[in-house]
């Protein structure tokens, strides 16, 4: 994704926003603040049947005190609609399929992506399967929302964001919008891999796209029986592209070129969407029981993409983080256990290239028939134009994301996510409630359908790892090509029991982690362990976790909250000894070989070394995989780190005659650019060159003009890490060098004293312009200072700045 491109300049704005009236940075302020919703005192709301108490935090964190579960959800509906109203509204509309309404054409393809994404299954069964309220947690939550935007429309109090933006919000939230598929996207895996693939072997065939492209297991590359590799184009997945991207776009933009590279711009290993968790049991630890921490990996951005919140009524109570339009808390502890969780990365999709009927485009091949397509069709209304019809078209294999008249093919989509709890986050639900092993791993089993690596925690001194989520069973393929539809060869033959995937109680080793990776050699050696998938993220974060964490001490909560700090490459402790007896007449380049052989591979944000080392593994890579891809490929860029060291470690022919002298030639031609780039970007001294200079989190509101800057506008955070350190931050690119993903939620939590328990948020957990909340925890976070998480009523009450009671 290129966030800066999507980003939008102020003078870009200023112009966008001509239409809203001019004003002073303080009449800006004043209506800020003037919309700034109630939260203290009382506040009769609609809808509740008994009174709500809510405590908001020094830090902004809500925390709401119901009588029953109703209320209790209610409540939080309405609660994070006045803290995010905004945001929620932008998020309903993605979830809907409603962006372009508001937007404008730029969001028609988005708002097909998310139509195509619909759940049309039993929705009674899908809200049970959640939990046992589903039906009365989501109508709940839905109607708070709603609630809170009619009381803000009735008491003309809505935020400047909309007088901003040109549209207000519409109570219109309903239990389906809480369900949509849309969040989900993000966190599965495999189609846009699958056509990357195919495309790869079209243009240099198989054995160079099994070297090029990593299998993690390796596994053998076959191309499936039947797939005709010219039926695969670099389009076919064009309605999926950015259909995670919350910087949204307020001005209509030159359309996307359609794509003549031979390659997909989709994620691969170096992508930066990922997490870390661990748990360690009490023999390592100072207090002698469980510490559990978790940094969940997405967009680092503003508003922010997650939400603190404490929820407590008869039967509930509970604390951790959500999306602020989803009901409960995703990841979190209540009084009895704590969770975190990392995307196992899993393989949830199958692309099917389906045959159509050339005399009936509704019509498609099935063993030998022709079958009727289902059409549903949606409307989808489009700001400034006539709105526009689309037909969404259902095979047998699930919707069509791309069709080929001319070749009079059909391409469906199969994927996990349109099961009956397919949601991914919310089968948190069932979790939240647990009290020990058995019933946390029985709710796991139930409706965690998204592949996750959870860790766990509990008041008895139990830490346990659990991998979860819907596994189809391929009985004749891999899943790593699209497959060829018309036979029925290649169907999915259920799904692996989520009851029967590995898990683990007390490890003998003392802790459990995961970063993304293949942790199942390692926690299962002699287990075997079903094809969750071929294509985990690199190793390097987990196998730093298990350095520090196998070291012969005992962990303090601030350790684990410092590890999750942690800057340590180790890329760079393979690469940089390859310069060790390289040599140039050049003294720049002697300087920065000195510079980078004197560095103790940590990535520091004050680091000159860490930033050359940045931009010499940026200009590593297109040099290295030139001397392996055909001249005949341009614009590859799925690299992956794995393999560069390999190559650079052990030159083979493809480097020529003399492979190392090649080698070394490579190491400085790269340096040399590397050098060139960073004088562009920081001048001729390079004693100025820190790497936290280049490298920031921008947290650049999509609303920002001159008139507000000064209430909307977020110094920007210097940040250390790269892609491959357990601080993710993401590593230089040719665009630039800020962070656009990583952790923005962290916590560690400490099941002796759960008010012991720290987290971050960044950069507030509130978001309306004009709030207290908006970015006081920015700074924090960029330094890795973690505020107390209160739980207990006494250290809620101390650490409290406002109350508001919510009467019926």
């Amino acid at each position: 994704m290129n966030r800066t491109k999507l980003r939008m300049s102020i003078a870009t704005l200023l112009a966008t926003l001509a239409c809203v009236p001019a004003a002073t940075a303080a009449d800006f302020a004043e209506r800020a603040r003037a919309a700034q919703p109630q939260h203290e005192g009382q506040l009769t709301v609609t809808g509740l049947k008994q009174p709500v108490d809510v405590v908001r935090d020094k830090w902004g964190i809500p925390h709401i005190y119901a009588k029953n579960t109703h209320d209790l959800f209610f409540a939080q509906g309405f609660v994070a609609a006045q803290d995010r109203m905004w945001n929620i509204e932008l998020w309903r509309r993605n979830a809907e399929g409603k962006l372009a309404e508001v937007l404008g054409s730029d969001y028609v393809e988005r708002d097909r992506f998310a139509r195509v994404m619909k759940y049309r299954g039993d929705w009674d069964a899908e809200f049970r399967k959640y939990h046992p309220e589903g039906p009365v947690i989501f109508k709940a939550f839905a109607d708070g929302v709603n609630t809170a935007i009619r009381l803000a429309l009735a008491q003309n109090k809505l935020p400047v964001e909309f007088e901003l933006s040109g549209f207000k919000p519409e109570p219109a939230w309903t239990p389906q919008t809480l369900l949509s598929r849309m969040p989900v996207w993000a966190i599965t895996r495999n189609a846009s891999s699958e056509v990357a693939r195919a495309l790869a072997v079209k243009s240099m065939g198989l054995a160079k796209t099994a070297e090029v492209m990593i299998t993690d297991p390796p596994t053998p590359l076959r191309v499936p029986e039947g797939l005709d590799l010219n039926d695969i184009n670099p389009n076919l997945l064009n309605i999926t592209r950015d259909a995670s991207d919350f910087d949204f776009k307020f001005k209509p933009t030159a359309p996307t070129p359609k794509i003549s590279q031979a390659y997909l711009p989709v994620r691969g290993p170096e992508s930066g969407i990922g997490s870390n968790n661990w748990v360690v049991g009490g023999r390592k630890t100072t207090t002698g029981m469980p510490l559990l921490a978790n940094d969940p990996h997405r967009e680092v951005q503003n508003p922010a993409l997650r939400y603190w919140v404490h929820l407590v009524a008869p039967g509930w109570n509970v604390i951790g983080a959500t999306e602020p339009g989803l009901p409960g808390v995703t990841i979190g502890h209540n009084e009895h256990v704590a969770w975190g969780f990392t995307i196992l990365n899993g393989d949830q999709q199958d692309l099917y290239v389906e045959q159509t009927d050339p005399t009936d485009v509704n019509r498609y091949r099935y063993k030998g028939e022709w079958r009727t397509m289902k059409v549903d069709v949606e409307q989808i209304a489009v700001k400034g134009a006539p709105s526009e019809r689309f037909e969404v078209k259902t095979t047998i294999h699930g919707p069509l994301v791309y069709e080929d008249a001319a070749r009079q093919r059909a391409y469906a989509m199969r994927w996990t996510g349109y099961e009956t709890g397919g949601h991914g986050y919310l089968g948190s639900l069932g979790l939240m409630q647990t009290r020990n092993w058995k019933e946390f791993t029985a709710k796991v089993a139930n409706a965690w359908y998204g592949h996750h690596s959870l860790v766990y925690a509990d008041t008895k001194g139990n830490y346990g790892y659990v991998s979860t989520g819907l596994t189809p069973v391929r009985p004749n393929w891999d899943g790593l090509f699209p497959v060829p539809g018309h036979e029925g060869k290649y169907e999915w033959a259920g799904y692996v029991p989520t009851s029967k995937l590995p898990r683990s109680l007390n490890g003998e080793r003392g802790f459990y982690g995961s970063a993304n990776n293949n942790v199942f050699p390692s926690i299962f050696p002699n287990q075997p362990v079903p094809d969750f998938t071929f294509e985990y993220l690199t190793p390097y974060r987990y196998d730093r976790i298990v350095e520090v964490l196998s070291q012969d001490r005992k962990f303090s909560l601030q350790d684990l909250s410092r590890l999750q700090g942690d800057v340590a490459s180790l890329p760079a402790r393979r690469l940089l000894p390859l310069l060790k007896n390289v040599t140039s007449d050049d003294p720049k380049l002697r300087d920065a070989i000195q510079r980078l052989l004197q560095w103790d591979y940590n990535v520091d944000a004050d680091s000159v070394a860490a930033a050359i080392y940045e931009y010499w593994l940026l200009k590593l890579n297109p040099l290295t995989y030139a001397k392996k891809l055909p001249d005949t490929v341009r614009g590859y860029n799925r690299y992956d780190i794995r393999r560069l060291i390999q190559w650079l470690e052990q030159p083979d022919a493809d480097f020529g005659a003399n492979p190392k002298q090649e080698r070394d030639r490579i190491l400085l031609t790269a340096l040399d650019q590397a050098l060139a780039n960073l004088t562009r970007l920081a001048g001729n001294d390079p004693s100025r060159w820190t790497w936290g200079s280049i490298h920031q989190a921008r947290f650049t509101h999509p609303l920002v003009t001159p008139e507000n800057a000064s209430l909307v506008h977020i110094p920007p955070v210097p940040r250390g890490g790269d892609s491959q350190t357990i601080q993710l931050t993401g590593s230089a690119r040719e665009s630039g060098a800020d962070q656009g993903l990583g952790a923005s939620v962290m916590f560690v939590f400490d099941v002796q004293d759960w008010d012991r328990s720290v987290g971050l948020n960044t950069p507030g957990n509130e978001s309306q312009i004009g709030s207290p909340h908006y970015a006081d925890l920015a700074e924090a976070w960029g330094r890795n200072e973690p505020f107390p998480i209160a739980f207990g009523a006494a250290k809620v009450n101390a650490v409290a700045l406002q109350r508001v009671t919510l009467k019926p």
